[in-house]
């Protein structure tokens, strides 16, 4: 999958991001929203950037198995990627 075109396409959206702990150590952080600068595929190819301004950016793990995926119901896209070392479900949902 080529997740870097696919999610460029969302440059300006506002996106609310959500990161949960599955191991149950960490309290939950509160969702925040920030707007998508821009994607970059980090030069391992392990892990996506999400940019939200020419320098601060998330860095996400990405896999070629259904661990990341783009879940779309209707008019929302939720981007998905489960991290099983370090038990950590990170999701990007895209406000239009």
């Amino acid at each position: 999958m080529d997740w870097e075109t696919r999610l460029n396409a969302y440059q300006g959206y506002k996106m609310e991001v959500i990161i949960e702990d599955v191991a149950g150590t960490d309290p939950l952080a509160p969702p925040t929203a920030r707007t998508l600068h821009h994607v970059r595929l980090a030069e391992e190819q392990t892990h996506l950037q999400f940019y939200f301004n020419e320098t601060q950016f998330l860095a996400i793990p990405v896999y070629d198995d259904d661990r990341t995926r783009v879940e779309q119901t209707g008019a929302e896209t939720i981007f998905c990627s489960h991290d099983d070392s370090a038990k950590l479900i990170y999701k990007l949902r895209f406000i239009d």
